[in-house]
């Protein structure tokens, strides 16, 4: 199996964990920090965006990559907003944007360097 597959056996296992993670009823577990959930969000979309970066980014450009990831993360908060037990939060959207545009300038940075 080459390497890219592999990144895209990881990329939909990890959508699909984002997805299934963000759509169950939790119990929010003691923060250290206020906006502890928002680094999560942060790191867990930049992950997503690295991933898809990793699998896809030779088949299509970054912000098209970007765009999808960006719209993914506003169906799932949408989707929460649906639940009785989980409500759908902008500033968890602006999380998720916020780890896409840090993976994505990084990402932009690094391939300027070499």
């Amino acid at each position: 199996m080459s390497l890219q597959a592999s990144f895209k056996i990881f990329f939909w296992a990890a959508i699909l964990a984002v997805m299934i993670l963000s759509l169950l009823p939790i119990t929010v577990p003691h923060e250290l920090v206020s906006w502890q959930d928002k680094v999560h969000h942060s790191v867990a979309y930049g992950l997503l965006f690295l991933l898809a970066i990793s699998a896809y980014g030779y088949r299509f450009a970054l912000w098209r990559i970007g765009v999808v990831l960006t719209l993914f993360g506003l169906l799932i908060e949408i989707a929460q907003s649906m639940t009785a037990y989980r409500y759908g939060d902008p500033l968890d959207f602006l999380a998720n944007i916020s780890g896409i545009l840090l993976v994505g300038i990084a990402y932009r940075l690094r391939r300027r360097r070499s």
